[in-house]
């Protein structure tokens, strides 16, 4: 071997132990300058994971003293509900007995009035304004029962089988009394077969009798209301189409809200506590039914309908059947 190639050996070995040493001081310091990094991040990371600690840990006892004082509200407002409910029940039940003994003597000096006088005085008619007045007040304390019954969850359905083209007979003969009052024409469509219902009568009458009478209330001198029914799928429809004022988009919904009572027509008489159409949706929904209106728009009358099933059937049943029914 010559001289210039053992010269160059040895400097390709002093390169590459020098690649090597700096290779390795690099590597060195470049680990040690990152294991500085970690480390910071890491505690910088661990500081804001104690920070948001503290913070859930605030927020955490803020939400529990909240809760606290939540539930603590709900149980005020269930205590004062409780009252009020109690109270509506017994002012009612504690009212109906004198206007019983009002109506009463109130008969009694009608009748010794039409027995003695020929033609009614200023006397009998007051006796009838009085005696109409006790009437309308025991019908607004049997409203105020319902609604503390319905919220104490004591309102029952008497589930009975009947006739239901004989009830509806019965409901507009007495309503028709006082539509031909106004002047408006009431026209029940005939459905061409009996129709057997199994739910609770008197109930059932309630709602038709509260829908009728809330039309021919609203409907203008001289109107139309139209009653028809029909029976698909083993369900009952019912429908009321009047040409009063009709409902507002926006009232739809408020409108069987207890004690809501609608300002479309404002020169109609409000009596009553609006308490109807909400205890006629608790019993439509007791019946496992709907309930609802309809309306083209203000001064276009409206429809009001419900649908129950025409035989009353368990939970188990509700949920494994089909409902088919079509409001049309």
């Amino acid at each position: 071997m010559t001289t210039s190639q053992i010269f160059l050996s040895c400097s390709l070995f002093v390169v590459a132990v020098v690649v090597l040493v700096t290779y390795w001081i690099t590597r060195k310091v470049a680990l040690k300058k990152m294991n500085r990094t970690i480390m910071k991040a890491e505690h910088n990371y661990q500081q804001q994971i104690a920070n948001l600690q503290m913070q859930l840990s605030g927020k955490v006892n803020m939400l529990e003293s909240m809760v606290e004082k939540l539930q603590l509200s709900n149980q005020e407002l269930n205590r004062l509900n409780e009252i009020r409910s109690k109270f509506m029940s017994i002012a009612a039940h504690d009212l109906r007995q004198p206007l019983s003994a009002i109506a009463g003597f109130t008969s009694v000096l009608i009748m010794d009035r039409n027995s003695t006088a020929g033609e009614m005085d200023s006397d009998q008619i007051a006796l009838n304004n009085i005696l109409k007045a006790t009437d309308n007040m025991n019908m607004l304390m049997a409203d105020l029962i319902d609604i503390s019954r319905i919220e104490s969850g004591q309102f029952k359905m008497d589930v009975q089988a009947f006739n239901f083209n004989a009830l509806l007979n019965d409901v507009v003969a007495l309503q028709n009394v006082g539509a031909q009052k106004k002047g408006i024409f009431l026209q029940k469509y005939e459905y061409p077969e009996e129709v057997t219902l199994v739910a609770d009568r008197f109930r059932i009458s309630q709602v038709i009798n509260n829908l009728m009478g809330n039309a021919i209330k609203f409907a203008p001198q001289g109107g139309r209301i139209e009653a028809r029914y029909y029976v698909q799928n083993g369900w009952l429809t019912f429908k009321l189409t009047d040409n009063g004022p009709g409902v507002l988009h926006s009232e739809k919904e408020k409108i069987f809200q207890k004690f809501h009572q609608s300002d479309v027509d404002r020169n109609a008489k409000k009596q009553g506590w609006g308490l109807g159409l909400s205890i006629a949706q608790e019993i439509i929904l007791a019946h496992g039914g709907e309930i609802g209106v309809e309306s083209p728009g203000l001064g276009q009358g409206a429809t009001f309908w419900f649908t129950i099933p025409q035989v009353q059937v368990t939970q188990n049943d509700k949920e494994a059947t089909v409902r088919h029914a079509a409001i049309a």
